[in-house]
C-alpha cells in the first residue's frame, strides 16, 4: 500500500499569475470605488507633473536673488531640501503603513490618539485649502503662459486681464473633463508628461549652459553673499529665502494620496511538490 501523502494538483506559475484575484490592502476599511490602473512609472510621473513647481521657482527666482544673491539661492535650496527629505521619509513611512487616499487627515486621525478627530478635521481642512489654492495657482500659471506664448508670436496682440482668466477657466474645465470622462487614460498622460518634463529639464540646462559665451565667476556663484532685502540679519534673510527653495522641491505628499492605486498582490512562490 502506498502511504505517501497525496498532494493536490497545483497550477503552474503562469496560470496562477493570470487567475490570481487581487485583495486590496486597505487598513482604513474604506470600500475601493475606482479601478487601480496606475503602475510605478505612472505614479512617479504623476509626482513629477502634479508636484512640479519648477515653473513657480522660475517665476520667483528674481525675488530670491535679493535673499543673498546666487549663493543664497543655492545654499537655501540645499538646506530646505534636507528638511524636505526628512518630511518625505516620514510621509513614506506613514503611507506604507496606512495607505489611504485621504493622506494627512487619515494619519492625523490615527496617530493623535484620543485627539484624533480634532487633529484629523484640522489636517483635512487645511489640506483641502492647500489643494484648492494650489489648483488655482497652477491653472493661472498655465493660462498666463498660454496667453504670453500667443502674444510672443503676434506682436500686434495686446494682452488683457480677461484673456488670462478665459485661458484659466479653459484649463480648469479641461482637467475636470479628463478626470471625469478619461480616467483610464490618466496613467498614460502622466507617464508622457513626466518623460517630457524630465527630458525638457536636461535639454534646457544643456542649452543654457552651452550657449553663453561668458560665465559667472566661482566667487560670484558660491561666495559673494548679497543681502538686498533691507533686513540687517543675514540669518533671517537666509530663512526667508528658503521659501523659494521649497518651491523647487515641491509637494512630496502628492503620491501619498494615490497610495491605494498601486496594485498589490499576495504573490507566493508556489512550487509543485517533488516526488
Amino acid at each position: 500500500m502506498d502511504n505517501k501523502p497525496k498532494h493536490p494538483e497545483m497550477p503552474d506559475p503562469e496560470t496562477l499569475a493570470s487567475t490570481i484575484i487581487e485583495i486590496p490592502i486597505n487598513p482604513s476599511g474604506h470600500r475601493q470605488e475606482l479601478d487601480r490602473n496606475f503602475n510605478l512609472l505612472s505614479i512617479c510621473s504623476l509626482a513629477i507633473t502634479t508636484g512640479n513647481t519648477w515653473i513657480a521657482l522660475g517665476g520667483s527666482v528674481a525675488v530670491a536673488i535679493y535673499n543673498g544673491g546666487p549663493p543664497g539661492v543655492l545654499y537655501e535650496f540645499i538646506a530646505v531640501s534636507i528638511f524636505y527629505w526628512l518630511v518625505a521619509a516620514s510621509i513614506a513611512e506613514l503611507a506604507s503603513a496606512m495607505p489611504s487616499s485621504g493622506g494627512v487627515y487619515h494619519w492625523a486621525s490615527i496617530t493623535a490618539g484620543r485627539y484624533g478627530r480634532v487633529c484629523g478635521w484640522f489636517a483635512g481642512y487645511w489640506n483641502f485649502l492647500a489643494w484648492i489654492f494650489g489648483l488655482a495657482a497652477t491653472a493661472q500659471i498655465a493660462g498666463a503662459q498660454t496667453v504670453s506664448m500667443y502674444a510672443a508670436f503676434h506682436p500686434v496682440f495686446v494682452t488683457q486681464r480677461w484673456h488670462v482668466f478665459v485661458a484659466y477657466t479653459i484649463f480648469v474645465w479641461l482637467c475636470c473633463f479628463l478626470v471625469l470622462f478619461a480616467n483610464r487614460s490618466l496613467p498614460m498622460l502622466e507617464s508622457v508628461g513626466g518623460i517630457l518634463i524630465v527630458t525638457g529639464v536636461f535639454i534646457t540646462i544643456a542649452v543654457c549652459s552651452s550657449m553663453q559665451d561668458v560665465h559667472a565667476t566661482t566667487a560670484f556663484v558660491w561666495r559673494n553673499w548679497q543681502n538686498s532685502t533691507g533686513y540687517s540679519s543675514n540669518g533671517f534673510v537666509f530663512l526667508l529665502g528658503m521659501l523659494n527653495g521649497a518651491f523647487a522641491v515641491g509637494t512630496p505628499d502628492v503620491v501619498s494620496h494615490l497610495a491605494e492605486e498601486i496594485p498589490r498582490y499576495d504573490l507566493l512562490r508556489l512550487r509543485k511538490p517533488r516526488g
